[in-house]
């Protein structure tokens, strides 16, 4: 009887090979990601099932204001972060920084995703910024 072995490459690829069929299996997909900003404001985009959106805003919370965002259903959050200025060469006081949302593409359909810049204990007619997009997303 002869055992054989496997170098590293053909281990490597068992574990690519059943990583794939595991992610099949369980119905998940990478998807794409789409990057949107500011200047994507009022715009469509088109994304699939399993697509995610990554959102990122300027967002200054130490004057008060931050973006409400509210996903229509077939979206859901992943993700919610929000990264300060960089220090270079030190942080300036009360500088503002951007905040990056992820959501993931749920459904085929349109949906939005809006939000709304103010501060918390202000009306919302006194929002400094508005934020509006459309998401067509088939299967």
């Amino acid at each position: 009887m002869r055992v054989r072995t496997m170098g590293l490459g053909g281990v490597v690829l068992v574990v690519v090979v059943c990583t794939a069929a595991l992610l099949t299996a369980c119905g998940g997909s990478a998807g794409a990601t789409i990057k949107v900003t500011e200047v994507d404001n009022n715009k469509t985009v088109t994304a699939k099932v399993g697509d995610k959106l990554s959102v990122t805003l300027k967002e200054n919370p130490t004057t008060g204001y931050e973006w409400n965002m509210i996903a229509g259903p077939g979206l859901a959050v992943v993700s919610d972060k929000f990264a300060g200025p960089e220090p270079s060469p030190s942080p300036l006081m009360g500088a503002g920084g951007t905040h990056t949302w992820v959501y993931a593409v749920h459904q085929a359909g349109t949906m939005t995703l809006t939000g709304v810049y103010a501060r918390s204990w202000e009306s919302q007619s006194k929002s400094a910024a508005d934020f509006s997009l459309t998401v067509d997303a088939t299967e």
